[in-house]
């Protein structure tokens, strides 16, 4: 037997190999598993850029002696038992087919891949199909109710 001194030989080689197939075997990491990590932080880091845009809308309620300006809030976060969909809002860069208002992009994370989104405007429906990392973007909406 090694100590715990020793550096790794052959035998320590093996034995690892065989603990690596046995888990390999028994339990192994999910093929989609980075993704999934990368999705998770991206919404974590969503998160706390929603939270910030919530203090600074909630310190503007704290009286008329505060001189912050009320931030207006581009994301927003849904979430249900079996989906999560954050949404966040931009000015579209397509040009405005429409006379009199600019448009709007919506680039949005759902927890589905592959997950069909409808936004639906006074304009009518859009429909667009979330890729392999929950992303989509539905782009030239009009300002207003979605």
């Amino acid at each position: 037997m090694t100590s715990h001194t020793d550096a790794i030989d052959a035998r320590d080689l093996t034995n690892l190999g065989h603990v690596h197939d046995l888990y390999a075997h028994a339990d192994p990491v999910p093929s989609d598993l980075a993704e999934r990590v990368k999705f998770a932080i991206t919404v974590h880091a969503l998160h706390a850029e929603v939270a910030e845009l919530m203090d600074s809308a909630l310190l503007t309620t704290r009286g008329v002696e505060t001189q912050v300006e009320p931030t207006p809030t581009e994301s927003v976060t849904f979430t249900a038992a079996s989906v999560s969909l954050m949404v966040t809002a931009s000015p579209s860069e397509t040009l405005d087919t429409y006379a009199g208002g600019d448009r709007v992009r919506v680039d949005g994370w759902v927890t589905t891949p592959g997950a069909q989104v409808e936004a639906v405007t006074n304009e009518g429906s859009r429909t667009a199909i979330s890729d392999a990392n929950g992303r989509f973007v539905l782009d030239d909406l009009p300002h207003g109710p979605v």
